[in-house]
């Protein structure tokens, strides 16, 4: 081959190349990556399709599983997050008490019980968290009563993060005026205000969900998805809004 046909030929390989995707943009990782960015851009239908791509690429490995059923919790794919959950937990049993998030996608399922029972198994390795306690909380009342979800409370000591003290002791008294007393004495414009006004709002809308009060519920709720950070419980709060407005809809 001539020095010409040479050249010809590496620039035809060249530009083949440049117009096929990098091997790297089809596997897991690769994908993963691509939607926890539509996740951060709030572009859930990409997210979902990437987390497809993951499960049609691996669908028998445990990790893959768990990493897009957060996706599609994330996304509000509910029914296929507790799928891929229950997935992962066929070959890892074992790590039934560290999946609190499968507690919320069985939530949003309707499945009220078993997502309590998660969250109760879950405070035997995680027994200071009140956000585990308010989901229970909320659970048992919709499954049983508020009474009940009262009476049943699960104990959280210690939670440092404000107003997580003063939402144990909402769940417990009832008083919701301690949780934006706590917000409200946070200096305005710091982080410490503007996670506590989040996380306060959330919780508001999700007392007021388990106590029966719809008009609250979504009132927090809404303001709690509209303000809410680009993380998971940022997400999950969207589709807990979604989920209120849906159903103020039928």
């Amino acid at each position: 081959m001539n020095n010409g046909l040479r050249i010809l030929a590496f620039l035809a390989v060249t530009i083949l190349s440049a117009q096929l995707p990098a091997q790297d943009d089809f596997s897991v990782a690769a994908l993963r990556s691509k939607a926890l960015q539509a996740l951060g851009e709030g572009n859930t239908k990409d997210a979902i399709e990437n987390a497809d791509g993951m499960v049609r690429l691996a669908p028998r490995d445990p990790g893959t599983a768990l990493q897009a059923a957060d996706i599609y919790l994330r996304a509000g794919k509910v029914e296929w997050a507790v799928r891929l959950f229950d997935r992962y937990l066929k070959s890892k049993r074992q790590d039934l008490p560290q999946l609190w998030q499968r507690g919320i996608a069985l939530y949003f399922m309707g499945e009220y019980q078993a997502a309590a029972s998660q969250f109760e198994v879950h405070r035997t390795v995680n027994p200071n968290d009140v956000e585990n306690a308010a989901w229970h909380f909320l659970c048992v009342a919709k499954a049983e009563s508020p009474s009940e979800a009262k009476a049943k409370l699960l104990p959280a000591p210690g939670d440092p993060r404000p107003p997580m003290d003063e939402v144990l002791k909402m769940l417990s008294s009832g008083d919701q005026k301690i949780v934006t007393n706590k917000v409200e004495s946070l200096p305005i414009g710091s982080k410490e205000r503007e996670s506590a006004q989040f996380y306060g709002d959330f919780y508001l809308g999700l007392y007021a969900d388990a106590t029966g009060r719809p008009d609250d519920a979504r009132k927090f709720m809404y303001k709690a998805a509209e303000n809410a950070p680009r993380n998971y419980m940022g997400d999950v709060a969207r589709v807990y809004a979604k989920q209120l407005k849906k159903a103020n809809q039928q």
